[in-house]
């Protein structure tokens, strides 16, 4: 029974790898037109949340899973997926970005719909 029960909790762990890594995560900021910005939190485990203001006023914050595709070391595919949200505009939906790394890590460049976003990476709050 105890070796089913620490098999199972390995193949969870193992799938939770598979689906995030450590590579996107941080503190993110972006500074976006007419007085908008993300602020973004991006865990190593598939946890995500964003806080969407604008001119100072929060209008959308939303927490959820994510999933990673890689496409080299530095790009590849994140699919954001809201669990929980308040959003005073725009619907809130599943979202799949093109991602880039750039600058060591300090830079996240999201493409979704042939917009991007240039994320910075913050200090740990």
């Amino acid at each position: 029974m105890r070796t089913s029960v620490l098999a199972a909790l390995f193949t969870l762990g193992a799938s939770a790898a598979a689906l995030a890594d450590a590579s996107v995560a941080g503190n993110w900021h972006a500074n976006l037109d007419s007085g908008v910005s993300i602020d973004m939190e991006v865990a190593p485990n598939g946890a995500w949340s964003s806080r969407t203001l604008q001119e100072n006023q929060v209008v959308r914050e939303m927490r959820g899973t994510y999933r990673q595709q890689h496409a080299g070391n530095d790009a590849g595919t994140l699919v954001f997926v809201p669990k929980h949200y308040t959003s005073k505009i725009g619907k809130v939906r599943t979202e799949t970005d093109r991602y880039v790394l750039a600058e060591g890590g300090r830079v996240l460049k999201l493409t979704s719909g042939g917009d991007t976003m240039v994320f910075e990476k913050q200090d740990q709050r």
